[in-house]
Order: C-alpha cells, then structure tokens, then sequence
C-alpha cells in the first residue's frame, strides 16, 4: 500500500529541494576555476544538443520560408496552426477538454481565427493551480521543465519536450540572431541571471567559459565601479562576436566604461532581452561597443516572440503566437493604442497557452516597416522598466532573478530598497509560508548586493503602476556617477 505523505511534508519539499541545490552550488564553487569551467563545459554540450539537434536545421528553414509571406498567408496559416492546436489541447489536456467542452473536436477544426475572441482568458494563477491539468496526457516524450524569472512571486512552471525546444531554439536562430547578421556558431559573452560564481567573490573571474559552445557567461551580479575593468578586460581577451542577455546588465556595464574610458571589445552586434531597452542604454551600449544593439521581446512561456529587424522595428512571429492587444472590455485596441497583451502559443501541444494574459502593455505601431515583411509590428512595450537598486560598492541591478523561486508559501513580492544598506521584501504569502522562507529571502538578497539589511515584511497588497503591474523593484536610493580618486 502506497504510504501518503503528510502537507505539512509536501510543504516543505520545495525548500529542501533548493537548500539541496544550494549545497551542490557551494561543492562546485569549491573546485577550482579550470574544474568549473570544465564543468560547464561538459553542461554545455548537452544543452547544445537538446537545442540544436533533431529538427532544429530543418525548422530553421521553415521558418526562413515563411517570412516571404503575405497577410493572407499569414491569416491562413495562423487559422491552421489554431485549428490543430485547439483540437490537440481538446483530446490531449485534462485543463482544456473541460474549457473547450462547449465547442468538441468538429467545431474546433472549423474555428475561425475571428472567433478567437469567444474563449476565456488564461491567467497566471489559474495556469500555477492547474498543474498537471495544464499539461499533454502521457508525458511521452519526456517534458522539460522551465521557470520563470520568479522575481514578483512564485514562478510560471513551463513544461515542453527536447522536439519543443529545438523548434524554439529555430525561432531564436532565424528571427533574432539571423536578423542581426548572427548564428549559433558564432562565440558570446553573456550576462544573464544565473548564479555562475560565488556570491561571496570579490575578486575575478567573475565569468566562466563554456568552450561547448564557444561561451563567456558573466555573472550580472558582480558588475560594480570596481569590477568594471575586470570584466572589460574579459570581453577584450575572449573577443566575442556578439554580446546577449538582460539589457539593464549590458547597459550598466557599458555606462561604467563610459565613465571610467575603459577599452571594449568591438563585436558584431548586442542582443538585448527581458527589459524594456530605453533610448538611453542603447545609445550608451552602442556607444561603447561600436556596434548595432538588436531587442527582442519572448519569455519562458514561448507563446510569442517580437525581434527586431535590421531597421530595428520590433516584428512579431506570427508562427510562434497569436498576439492580441485589448482594451479593458477585451476589444481589441487600434495601432498607436496601449492596450493588454494576450497571446495563443503555437509551438507548444505540450502545455497550450491560449488567450494567456502574460502581463505585459504594449501598442501596434501606425508604421509600416521599409523591412517589407508582412509581420506585424510592436510601437512600443509599455511596463517593463524597473527601478535601479543600488549597492553599497556600487553594483546595480534590476533583475532579482530567481528571489522566490521555490520558496513555499510566496503568492507575489516586492524588493524595496530604502536605503544603500537597507532593503525591504513585501511578500503576499499563504499558511505555508515559514521563518525558514524568509531567512532563504535574505540570504538571497545578500547574495546578490552583499551584507546589507533585509527585513521581509507580510502585507495584503504589493504596490502597483498607474496601469496596474506589480512593481518588481522600488528604489529610494538615487545613483550618484562614478567619479575617479585619481
């Protein structure tokens, strides 16, 4: 007889998990660097492989193909897809049988695009409680597991097979490397939001090598005044021929060498993602890297995807989603008009995401685009930028990646930042929240900005933008330009 666990065991089992994956981090922070370079290395080859193996090559092409297309192409293909994604969902989903019940297999292989607007929103929490219900029946093949940023609460689980990850790795190829004269093989540096070296470190490298693919990963967290010529110094040696990852990352990082006249490299492009790129930092980063910058708007869900062209318009793939931007009726709102951003992924049968409220605000351009591509085109993304926080040696970031990821008992939160050695997290929690949580929220803050002051404060509401977003990051603290001793 199958032995039942008690809650309070299931509660706790997220927690242990992550105090596990923090032993294994500290056991490899402790090899040397060749050992953890070798490491990730090995890491990398398997990760090159479930990316860019089986249909990759053959979807890369699919999807150059389709860029010929005109409007009524695009309307007859999306309209397919949708058909063969509702019918997939129906049959295969536990979630959407029961959603689409009123409709049943024939109905749904006849839908019309226009009817769209007759099924139900998703929302986040209801996509959280579903669990398994929101996925393929089977699991065969086996489903990879990916989260979100988790930086406003509990993250966004997001489950599709390796065939999934190839066709998406495909998109990535054709619309946002291809269109910045770029491809797989050529070698990257990256900043971005894993943990690579030790918190603690205060001296270089503050990067390790994946020579798989021809890989500098740099940590986004140590970037500071006085790491600045240490990681220019990295670029420099390992001569990447493009720059990718968080654009705040890339932008400080090239503010401090602006500011200090250190030496870039000079790579072929900057590819930017997770925040809104303002005016400003790409500006600053082209400045600095002598080098266009390309943006590109996704996430982890894979329903959707806008990249920018050589005439740097921000296209929508209308072979990765549906996209639909709405007015607070849910009509659809006219170019030029911000409006919520709903998007129907249809890459993934895996864990279909239809009329999935993914948070964002944005506006259809009233422009065509001299690109000549019948892709539609984002005017602007509205809602991403986040406050700076600063710390004491005078790091910044806007990305706390990962803060509350298995955490048990955190609905939502928010980093405060009241002063330079005091920093406040407001959490929305449930009966399963624990001392035990708020002690793994502090730890992780001072990971990321050093010995400074966490207090983790229960409330009932997290403050909120004129549009109604969550605030991730709320500084008090003003930046004060790096000026030299010298």
């Amino acid at each position: 007889m199958r032995r039942k666990r008690s809650p309070e065991s299931s509660l706790l089992n997220p927690l242990r998990g992550f105090f596990m994956a923090s032993l294994i981090d500290r056991v490899r922070w402790s090899l040397p660097v060749w050992a953890q370079n070798l490491g990730v290395t090995i890491y990398g080859m398997a990760w090159r492989h479930r990316r860019l193996g089986g249909v990759f090559k053959d979807e890369v092409k699919r999807f150059r193909a389709r860029e010929g297309y005109s409007e009524e192409q695009w309307h007859d293909y999306m309209e397919r897809e949708l058909q063969a994604l509702l019918v997939a969902a129906y049959e295969r989903v536990p979630l959407w049988r029961e959603r689409l019940s009123e409709f049943g297999p024939e109905r749904l292989r006849r839908f019309h695009l226009e009817d769209l607007t007759r099924l139900e929103f998703l929302d986040k929490e209801t996509l959280r409680t579903a669990g398994r219900q929101a996925e393929r029946e089977g699991h065969w093949p086996v489903l990879h597991t990916y989260l979100s940023s988790g930086s406003t609460g509990t993250p966004i689980a997001v489950h599709f097979s390796t065939r999934m990850h190839q066709v998406w790795s495909a998109t990535y190829e054709v619309r946002c490397r291809g269109w910045a004269g770029l491809s797989h093989a050529d070698s990257r540096a990256m900043i971005g939001g894993r943990l690579v070296v030790p918190p603690w470190t205060n001296r270089p490298p503050y990067w390790r090598v994946n020579y798989a693919e021809r890989q500098l990963y740099m940590s986004a967290f140590h970037i500071s005044p006085g790491t600045a010529p240490s990681y220019m110094q990295a670029l420099c040696d390992f001569r990447p021929d493009y720059l990718v990852g968080y654009a705040s990352s890339h932008f400080f990082l090239a503010r401090f060498a602006l500011e200090q006249g250190l030496r870039a490299p000079r790579p072929k492009a900057v590819l930017t993602s997770s925040e809104k790129l303002t005016q400003e930092m790409r500006e600053t980063i082209e400045r600095v890297y002598g080098c266009p910058v390309f943006d590109a708007w996704s996430g982890v869900e894979a329903c959707s995807l806008a990249s920018e062209c050589e005439h740097h318009r921000l296209h929508v793939s209308p072979d990765v989603g549906i996209v639909e931007i709405l007015d607070t009726s849910g009509r659809p709102c006219p170019p030029g008009v911000v409006g919520e951003v709903v998007c129907t992924g249809l890459l993934n049968r895996d864990q279909p995401l239809i009329r999935y409220r993914i948070g964002d605000m944005a506006a259809w351009s009233t422009r065509p685009c001299p690109c000549g591509r019948r892709m539609p085109v984002i005017e602007d993304l509205v809602g991403r930028v986040e406050d700076v926080v600063i710390g004491m040696d005078g790091r910044e970031t806007v990305r706390f990646h990962g803060l509350f990821v298995g955490l048990p008992g955190i609905r939502m939160g928010q980093v405060v930042q009241e002063s330079l050695e005091d920093i406040t997290v407001r959490v929305i929690t449930d009966e399963a929240f624990s001392e035990a949580a708020a002690e793994e929220i502090r730890t992780r803050v001072r990971q990321r900005l050093g010995p400074v002051n966490v207090c983790v404060v229960p409330v009932g509401e997290l403050e909120r933008t004129s549009g109604g977003k969550v605030r991730a990051v709320i500084s008090k603290v003003r930046r004060t330009p790096w000026v030299s001793n010298r």
